[in-house]
């Protein structure tokens, strides 16, 4: 599996050009801006890579389109960026790692959505961390924690040590902050002690260095880390197989969007990730949802 944070990084990198750039009416420079979910970043950068190198200009992809070079910039900004920057136009296809809600399908009228894959949402600590003596964790003692209703390990564990728990959230715009809030907090709200951070690279890095801290992330990127031990969660262990036969309930869409309907460049890039794409999907552990060819 390649790295996952080299490839972060490496996107991050490309996507400094600024995103808001106006293109004149019927004229295409070649450019397609998508943004939203730290999640899928990595996985629809090293999709744009591999059909940039493929194709190199868009005739190649299809006769029709003109002779112009493939620019493909992807950037996170969590899902809740995503979405709006649908709305506004920001970018041409956002990327979100949940389901729309109401409000926001209302706001964004005709609009097209596209599932390239799924995922599920664990919970990890340090390997320094009390908590590993528990390989279980309950939904009831998650809401304890991040509710801030237990404040030291020793409430979650009497054979704990009497140190305050760190607790770890994403921000609001994550798609992983409404799935904890909505199925495991349901009527509590996070503790305003809680530590928020801003992507899933930056929740694995304090996790990977504060032996304090419990957090939750993409089960991929929690499991490629070997400093992080990774919770089964109502016993059930957050793997790939157990999101398929749906044993593992927080598991979570990852999605494509767009408003109205896709400009023909867009559709074939939906298209590639739907296709050629899964295979990079499923090298980089997450779950394909088309029969790899």
């Amino acid at each position: 599996m390649k790295n996952v944070r080299m490839l972060v990084a490496l996107f991050l990198s490309l996507t400094l050009a600024p995103m808001a750039v106006a293109q004149e009416k019927n004229k295409f420079d070649g450019t397609v801006r998508i943004g939203g979910s730290t999640t899928l970043l990595p996985v629809i950068a090293d999709c744009a890579s591999q059909f940039m190198e493929k194709y190199e200009t868009w005739d190649k992809v299809d006769p029709s389109f003109p002779k112009t070079r493939i620019l493909i910039y992807v950037t996170g900004g969590g899902s809740g960026f995503g979405i709006k920057a649908v709305m506004d136009g920001t970018v041409n296809i956002g990327m979100s790692s949940r389901d729309l809600k109401d409000a926001e399908k209302t706001q964004l009228g005709p609009y097209k959505e596209f599932l390239v894959s799924k995922d599920c949402l664990a919970f990890a600590v340090n390997k320094k961390n009390p908590l590993t003596k528990k390989d279980n964790l309950t939904r009831e003692e998650i809401a304890r924690i991040f509710s801030g209703e237990a404040k030291t390990f020793k409430e979650i564990d009497p054979s704990l040590p009497n140190k305050p728990i760190l607790i770890q959230m994403r921000d609001a715009a994550g798609g992983s902050t409404e799935i904890v809030k909505t199925m495991i907090l349901k009527e509590k709200n996070f503790s305003q002690n809680a530590i928020q951070v801003p992507s899933q690279g930056a929740n694995l890095k304090k996790l990977e260095t504060n032996t304090n801290a419990i957090g939750y992330l993409s089960s991929v990127i929690a499991q490629e880390s070997a400093k992080l031990k990774v919770f089964k969660y109502e016993g059930v262990a957050p793997t790939n197989e157990n999101v398929i036969n749906g044993k593992y309930r927080l598991s979570r869409p990852l999605l494509l969007l767009v408003n109205g309907t896709p400009e023909p460049t867009w559709q074939k890039f939906i298209d590639y990730v739907l296709n050629d794409g899964q295979k990079i999907i499923q090298e980089q552990g997450y779950v394909p949802v088309r029969t790899i060819r």
